[in-house]
């Protein structure tokens, strides 16, 4: 499997049936190519997790994952999950997954972005943990195709809020990953949309999925391609023109707070920014000042009536 990811081609390899469906279906909105890959990415599903490498690792993050460094191959272990091996000076990725990595919600998508984005980092391009969209070429949008990034944590309303704004027109350009080039611009990164059935149900477009999971767990996120509800939703790049830090608070109505350049970068570092790749840590830092300098950023303080969200960012987008 081939697609064109902008002026990269990736090259996904793996004799799962299962795996290659779901990376297919994952990475639907990209067009195949049949030109060299830039990068290499093998993955396969076994039994049980590879056993963690010896001595302590590098890096940690909790329960959820271990980096082990040795020049320029690095292991990323998740000793529920699998293991990955990059190599960074061929561009190359190869992994084995527990069957609970693609049964448990997001889990491979995670796994697929942490073994690509050293990489693209290091052909220009950056991953970010946001949902990014561009509101449709026409009135009340005058200036038209700029990119507003949610940026937050579990819970914050991130994908309500980015549902919202694809239920009223907008473009979109990831769901969870978008891409930023060095002049920090938002380029787009595959993936599915997911949402509690909840969120679905606010919109008239996406209630059906609620309904069609009514009695079953309400708190089980639902994967969709965005594609399969809004025809053409997908754009590829676009520049940023906000920055937005949603969360949710008791309040009638919803809110936004201008937030200055220096607390923009600080919010933003803990979702894009991977402590041990050092050697791309000063030019992942320029893009992110250059991003915080370029867009203005606010909180968004989320009241109750989420449907509203794109009529407030339309004042924020021509002010």
């Amino acid at each position: 499997m081939r697609w064109k990811l902008h002026r990269l081609v990736i090259e996904g390899e793996t004799h799962d049936a299962a795996l290659r469906e779901r990376w297919q279906l994952s990475f639907a909105s990209l067009p195949s190519s049949a030109d060299a890959p830039d990068v290499r990415f093998a993955l396969d599903v076994v039994s049980a997790v590879p056993p963690s490498p010896r001595g302590e690792p590098q890096f940690r993050q909790g329960d959820l994952l271990q980096y082990h460094l040795a020049d320029r191959a690095v292991v990323a272990h998740f000793p529920r999950f699998g293991q990955l091996r990059l190599d960074l000076a061929r561009g190359a990725t190869e992994g084995q997954l527990a069957p609970a990595a693609l049964t448990t919600y997001g889990v491979f998508e995670d796994l697929v972005a942490i073994g690509l984005s050293p990489h693209l980092r290091r052909r220009g391009l950056f991953l970010i943990h946001a949902f990014a969209a561009a509101p449709p070429l026409s009135p009340p949008f005058d200036k038209g195709g700029g990119a507003v990034l949610l940026v937050g944590g579990i819970g914050s309303g991130k994908t309500t809020s980015g549902i919202a704004l694809l239920d009223a027109g907008w473009k979109l350009l990831s769901n969870d990953s978008p891409l930023l080039n060095a002049a920090a611009e938002v380029l787009s990164y595959p993936g599915l949309l997911a949402a509690y059935p909840d969120s679905y149900a606010r919109f008239a477009a996406t209630a059906h999925l609620a309904e069609e999971t009514s009695g079953a767990d309400g708190r089980r996120k639902l994967t969709v391609a965005a594609e399969s509800i809004w025809p053409d939703v997908w754009i590829e790049r676009a520049p940023a023109t906000a920055i937005l830090f949603p969360q949710i608070e008791s309040r009638a109505d919803h809110a936004l707070e201008p937030v200055g350049p220096p607390d923009a970068l600080r919010r933003l570092l803990p979702h894009a920014v991977e402590q041990w790749d050092r050697d791309m840590i000063p030019p992942h830092l320029e893009v992110l000042r250059r991003l915080v300098e370029a867009a203005p950023a606010y909180l968004l303080r989320l009241g109750p009536k989420v449907e509203a969200v794109p009529a407030l960012l339309a004042g924020v987008r021509k002010s």
